[in-house]
């Protein structure tokens, strides 16, 4: 099992609330994916981040239980994708500076997961960060990127480019 995380800050103009994205993943196929604006203001993208990287090892503990509960083993540590280096680096080091004093609960919450062997935090490019997908407004071709990423891609789907040319009667 392995989760996806990502945000973007003060996306809300009037708010300036976060949004946040994150999926897990069993076996390469999602079984979860949500978005949503956060309850509260961010103070700085490593925030943001955060708080998308603790909604996503949350809904990857409730799903290890579940599968635990049934008997089946979950292979441990789950690993965590984040495309802030911040983030990482806060959710996997003891050290806590002036700055990220504010964030301390999410970032002894990831701490002790990964201390407990439970979930690791790595950094993975944005690029390849499919949770963009919830997060952000993608182009055509990063849209279809993302996208096969949560519905497959085969023989029957359509590339951007075909659908354009139907409609242009090339």
């Amino acid at each position: 099992m392995h989760g996806k995380s990502d945000s973007d800050m003060a996306k809300d103009t009037d708010t300036r609330r976060s949004v946040g994205g994150r999926s897990a993943h069993l076996n390469d196929s999602p079984i979860v994916r949500k978005s949503n604006m956060f309850e509260h203001v961010a103070l700085s993208v490593t925030e943001s981040e955060l708080v998308s990287a603790t909604h996503c090892a949350q809904d990857m503990l409730h799903a290890m239980r579940i599968l635990e509960s049934m008997g089946l083993k979950v292979k441990k540590p789950m690993l965590l994708y984040v495309d802030n280096k911040g983030a990482k680096d806060t959710a996997n080091n003891w050290s806590c500076g002036g700055r990220t004093r504010h964030i301390e609960v999410r970032q002894y919450f990831l701490r002790e997961l990964k201390e407990q062997g439970i979930i690791h935090t790595v950094w993975q490019s944005g690029d390849l960060n499919e949770t963009d997908l919830h997060t952000k407004n993608l182009g055509g071709a990063k849209f279809e990127q993302h996208t096969s990423a949560y519905v497959g891609k085969d023989e029957h789907m359509k590339s951007d480019s075909q659908l354009w040319e139907g409609v242009r009667g090339e």
